[in-house]
């Protein structure tokens, strides 16, 4: 198995503020709260049907699913499902520039180098 093949090492809020804190020098209690207003702010405009554009980032957005209907795995009958508004994110571009490790040239994600 190949290392592009492994299941990816999970970061959760823990670490990503940990992370944060050190690299910023503020305080893990001041990362968790700006964090922690950040999301709050996506999810509010996400509610409000609004999108969030982060350059280079990607985009938080909305959409609608049809109504379906489905066959229920664990009865095998068919479901109706409600049409129904979901979260999705499309990643920008310098970001795949930076997961695939692309000619990266003197892009800047949030102000910083890469």
């Amino acid at each position: 198995m190949t290392p592009e093949q492994s299941q990816p090492r999970a970061i959760y809020t823990t670490e990503l503020v940990r992370q944060v804190a050190r690299q910023t020098g503020l305080r893990q209690r001041v990362v968790r709260q700006v964090l922690g207003v950040s999301l709050d702010a996506i999810q509010a405009a996400l509610t409000a049907g609004e999108q969030v554009t982060l350059p280079g980032f990607g985009t938080f957005y909305t959409s609608h699913r049809a109504a379906a209907r489905v066959r229920s795995v664990r009865t095998g009958r068919q479901v109706e499902v409600p049409v129904r508004r979901v979260a999705a994110f499309r990643v920008g571009e310098v970001l795949k520039r930076v997961v695939a490790r692309k000619n990266l040239g003197r892009r800047r994600l949030f102000g910083l180098p890469l």
